[in-house]
């Protein structure tokens, strides 16, 4: 039987694993999309390594060129439990990333057979309850990306999974099945609008041509049940949970997050999830303005209970709010002594949060941190 914070870690995957969809990226689902790199495992997929074959829960790959760069592909694992994700966790990811890097395929080259690296794999470790601090050392030389999403900033995306978990959890011990990973995995990204094994990167909520692998539909676009079980990827679940039921709170818990986060990325060794204040409020900003939108950074204090930091934008205007958390580490550098918290983020804001890209609203958009002009005092 699976333990309940595991089962919190599938669900919140997953959600993320629509996140990564919304940000340019694409989830791989089925052995079909790249059967080179990937195989068909006892509870899902696994990815080729030059060691062993490695279980990918959560894997995207992002659709946006990336020129002088072998393609990119995200590793996703999120851990949803009391304690601190500590340094076991970060080195665990560390040599899953490093064995599938090492993987070559082979491709002629006139007479000759010659190796050849197909992908680039990167790998994002996210926390509910933050990281260890030999975790965040080991991980940032290591360029493992941590997400701390123990802020308050996430609680709304926090408390729905861990309802939907209850509810699964319920229907498990009602059952005495198995834990069947692979068709709740389904059902999640059926809803989720993840599901791309059809070969299109469109909403998955919307009905499919007609063909050998079509989604079966019900009126209103919700999915025949029964498609969690077609679809299940893992070749070792005899056992299933009701169709129904576990469609029902897959249901509810895409309504509940969907659309409500976006993630950053800045020119540093870690990624930021954004929480919008009003995501339509963000659309409407970046919609009427350039690619590239001047932005200041607030720092909230301890008693800001809505996040760590908050992007505005630059011309004065309460276009938007976008909510983060800095890693942990940083953090502690930046509030190491309270006289210089100011200069230290001004620093922080001019280099490492110099520009972030976020992909919304099927645009690449750059925001670039414009410090404010301060008078001069004269001696």
């Amino acid at each position: 039987m699976v333990s309940f914070e595991a089962l919190r870690g599938y669900l919140l995957e997953e959600v993320l694993a629509r996140l990564l969809q919304d940000s340019g990226y694409r989830l791989l689902v089925s052995v079909e999309q790249d059967p080179d790199a990937l195989k068909r495992g006892r509870h899902g997929l696994l990815v080729r390594g030059r060691g062993s074959d490695h279980q990918a829960d959560v894997l995207g790959e992002l659709t946006l060129p990336t020129p002088f760069s072998l393609p990119l592909r995200l590793f996703v694992e999120a851990k949803y439990r009391g304690a601190k994700t500590g340094l076991r966790d970060a080195r665990n990811a560390h040599g899953i990333v490093h064995d599938v890097n090492e993987q070559y395929a082979t491709a002629h080259a006139g007479s000759r057979r010659v190796p050849v690296r197909r992908h680039l794999y990167r790998y994002a470790l996210f926390s509910t309850s933050g990281f260890s601090l030999p975790a965040q050392q080991y991980a940032l030389a290591q360029q493992i990306f941590l997400v701390d999403l123990s802020g308050p900033a996430f609680h709304h995306l926090t408390e729905a999974t861990d309802r939907a978990a209850r509810q699964l959890n319920q229907i498990l011990a009602e059952t005495e099945a198995p834990f069947p990973r692979g068709q709740i995995r389904t059902a999640l990204r059926l809803s989720l609008g993840t599901w791309t094994d059809d070969g299109s990167s469109d909403d998955a909520r919307r009905p499919a041509e007609p063909s050998s692998s079509a989604l079966h539909t019900l009126p209103g676009g919700r999915f025949d049940a029964s498609e969690s079980i077609r679809r299940n990827p893992a070749r070792a679940e005899t056992r299933v949970l009701p169709p129904d039921r576990l469609m029902s709170v897959a249901e509810a818990l895409a309504d509940e997050v969907a659309d409500s986060l976006l993630l950053g990325f800045p020119a540093s060794p870690f990624i930021l999830v954004l929480r919008p204040d009003d995501l339509s409020a963000f659309t409407a900003y970046i919609r009427d303005h350039p690619s590239e939108v001047q932005v200041d950074f607030r720092f909230a204090t301890a008693r800001d209970a809505s996040g760590d930091w908050v992007i505005v934008p630059a011309d004065g205007s309460d276009g938007f709010a976008l909510r983060f958390s800095l890693p942990t580490l940083l953090a502690d550098w930046l509030l190491a002594e309270e006289s210089a918290v100011a200069m230290c983020a001004r620093d922080v804001k001019a280099g490492l949060l110099s520009s972030i890209f976020v992909f919304h609203d099927a645009r690449l958009v750059r925001l670039t941190f414009r410090p404010r002009q301060r008078s001069r005092t004269r001696g």
